[in-house]
């Protein structure tokens, strides 16, 4: 960790009081010369940091800077070790997070302020500009001995989904569910989900699996792209006069990880919070398959709930049940 993300995450752990100069000095083990040269450091990033004589430094309002020290730090508080890696900007943060956990013995969490090649389902683009989103990959060793992808999918949406209702609504249930992979906040999309699963054949290992999540933090300057903009939202508005809240981005990834750690081996109180957090039961959708010439794709069906496999089960017009694994809905009037 940088001389700079260590005086982020001192200001950030003492934030609304003042952290001498020389106390930063000592509690870091370096010259008062570079907490200065660290401070104007993250001044130049964007941040407003406050400097009074004889008090010394405090972290004020100003940009939402990302801060990985902060968040390995409150993830050990939870006794839980994650490698947390941030990035400027980067292609993909899976594949980030996949090479990085070659070298490393605990889960690897990457962070991107912005990407270039996001992924969503089915190698869609996902859009991903610097500065407004959360952009985040966990990659983990022998995940799949745990449980199947698909489930593994359902425990980070309500881990995201959690971490959204305690970070930004004080609590109230306001992130909800779509199946499998998608968060919603007042009917728009906030945060989009991608697992991948990988099996070596050659030296046993379980599976590796990496979860991309991409939250919509604040909402883009000029707004979303005009292919999305009627479907996509954002967690905080411009209008809404919240911007600069310091470390909601920290916070969010950090309430996200701890939760996602902790319900992997609590798989029944994340599917019941799944079940009650999904946007889907008693609505009507249309079936759209990923497999060419599927006689389903179209068909009308109502959603009478999630089963224990996550699979989302339906009911034709006809009659017929089914438990979907795969593919998508949409909502329909009913």
């Amino acid at each position: 960790m940088s001389t700079k993300e260590e005086v982020l995450n001192l200001l950030n752990m003492n934030k609304g009081s003042f952290i001498s100069g020389q106390d930063i000095a000592g509690r870091l083990n370096v010259s008062r010369a570079a907490v200065w040269k660290a401070i104007k450091g993250l001044e130049n990033d964007g941040l407003n940091i406050e400097a009074v004589t004889n008090k010394g430094y405090r972290l004020g309002g100003g940009a939402d800077i990302i801060n990985p020290g902060y968040i390995e730090e409150k993830l050990r508080e939870a006794g839980l070790e994650v490698q947390v890696i941030y990035k400027d900007e980067t292609g993909s943060t899976n594949e980030d997070a996949v090479s990085l956990l070659k070298e490393s013995d605990r889960p690897v969490l990457v962070i991107a302020d912005k990407q270039v090649k996001g992924r969503g389902r089915k190698g869609r683009d996902f859009f991903s500009p610097k500065g407004t989103g959360l952009y985040m990959s966990l990659a983990m060793h022998d995940a799949l001995s745990l449980m199947k992808t698909v489930k593994v999918t359902a425990v980070a949406a309500v881990a995201v989904a959690r971490a959204i209702d305690e970070n930004v609504y004080r609590g109230e249930n306001k992130a909800l569910i779509k199946w499998v992979n998608d968060i919603y906040v007042d009917d728009k999309k906030v945060c989009g989900i991608l697992s991948e699963a990988m099996i070596s054949m050659e030296d046993g290992d379980g599976g590796t699996v990496v979860v991309g999540m991409g939250i919509n933090v604040y909402e883009p300057r000029g707004g979303f792209p005009p292919d999305i903009k009627d479907k996509a939202g954002a967690l905080i508005y411009r209008d809404e006069k919240k911007e600069g809240t310091g470390r909601l981005r920290s916070d969010l990834a950090a309430g996200t990880v701890k939760h996602f750690l902790q319900y992997l081996s609590e798989p029944g109180e994340s599917l019941k919070i799944y079940r009650e957090k999904s946007n889907l039961t008693g609505k009507y959708v249309l079936v759209n398959s990923f497999v060419p010439g599927d006689k389903r794709a179209g068909s009308r069906a109502l959603v009478t709930g999630i089963d224990d496999e996550c699979r989302l089960l339906i009911k034709y017009e006809d009659g017929r049940e089914e438990a979907l694994s795969s593919g998508e809905v949409s909502v329909v009037l009913t």
